[in-house]
């Protein structure tokens, strides 16, 4: 098997067309940049609207304090916006706003004043995808990360985890990782926005993934209840599709539990449905492990586009509340 960490790091489509035109840019939810790579319209590059930025930050912070009287530790995995990433191909002339070029450092150190562990993912990301430019950490069409990407973010917050939480020795060991395949993407979730006569000019593509291992004789499988002690909660990055999990696992040696939502339901009733679940209730994690968009991360709880228009941040920490400190 291949040692431990070296990995191939080594080297939602919720938001409605009225939004968009809300933003002024007509029935468009795509920008199509350099090269046939589509970046999603509503990761605004000139506009932050700090406010609400604030306003998230504080609901965060009150959700970090509550999970560790829970004694639950937080880890953000904290997804970068692709155009911070390939900001080389976008459009000629578009460029970043200062207060949006910021944004991630400032997520970053406001969530880890909160209290919770936050890998810097966008200089994991940035770093390998000029050192290995061949395989790209986002799909050029598509709106997630590809399994290289997932890859070098999971190990990104492995190596902190390790360094900072101070864990019992695992019930069950890691996931094992061997060979390498190829996943296929058919077409980019972001096609479907072009007008008719341009989708012809994006077909599949491709990302190496590594293939799970079974689990050793006497062992149990990923998400055996009663063995795993970290879960993973999210969005549709980490589904098992990216491998997301697997490399977790591999790399902090123990079983990782996952429940994820598509982006179009929202991080916050991911949460909030996995806290309420038996499964929470019959084995309690040592560390949850959040993922967000940072584009979110500036968009109040109450978005419609999330389809949860009775979650309120007030309903939201109540649910919380009656959950982790009962």
């Amino acid at each position: 098997m291949t040692p431990r960490r070296a990995l191939l790091a080594a080297p939602a489509l919720a938001l409605a067309a009225g939004a968009a035109r809300a933003q002024g840019t007509g029935d468009s939810l795509v920008l199509a940049g350099q090269q046939g790579w589509l970046f999603p319209f509503w990761d605004n590059l000139t506009q932050l609207d700090e406010v609400a930025m604030r306003q998230v930050l504080g609901l965060h912070t009150e959700v970090i304090a509550l999970l560790k009287r829970g004694n639950i530790e937080v880890a953000y995995c904290l997804i970068p916006m692709k155009a911070r990433i390939y900001r080389r191909f976008l459009p000629a002339g578009r460029r970043m706003a200062p207060v949006v070029e910021r944004r991630y450092a400032s997520l970053v150190t406001a969530l880890r004043a909160a209290g919770a562990l936050v890998p810097d993912l966008a200089e994991a990301l940035g770093q390998a995808s000029a050192t290995d430019p061949h395989w790209p950490v986002f799909f050029r069409s598509d709106t997630h990360w590809t399994p290289v990407g997932a890859e070098i973010c999971a190990v990104a917050l492995a190596t902190r985890m390790r360094a900072q939480f101070r864990l019992p020795p695992p019930a069950q060991a890691g996931v094992r990782l061997g060979s390498i395949r190829m996943l296929r993407l058919a077409v980019g979730d972001l096609v479907q926005y072009l007008p008719p006569e341009q989708r012809g000019a994006f077909g599949p593509e491709e990302s190496p993934i590594r293939n799970v291992l079974p689990a050793t004789a006497g062992a149990a499988a990923l998400l055996e209840e009663d063995a795993s002690d970290m879960q993973v909660v999210g969005t549709s990055n980490v589904q098992p599709r990216f491998n997301f999990v697997p490399v977790l696992s591999n790399q902090m040696e123990r079983a990782v539990g996952l429940s994820w939502l598509p982006n179009n339901i929202g991080p916050y009733a991911a949460l909030l449905e996995y806290v309420r679940g038996s499964e929470f209730r019959q084995r309690r994690p040592r560390v949850i492990v959040w993922n967000h968009l940072e584009s979110d991360m500036s968009t109040p709880i109450n978005n419609p586009n999330w389809r949860q228009s009775g979650l309120t941040a007030e309903s939201f920490l109540n649910g919380l509340r009656q959950a982790v400190l009962a």
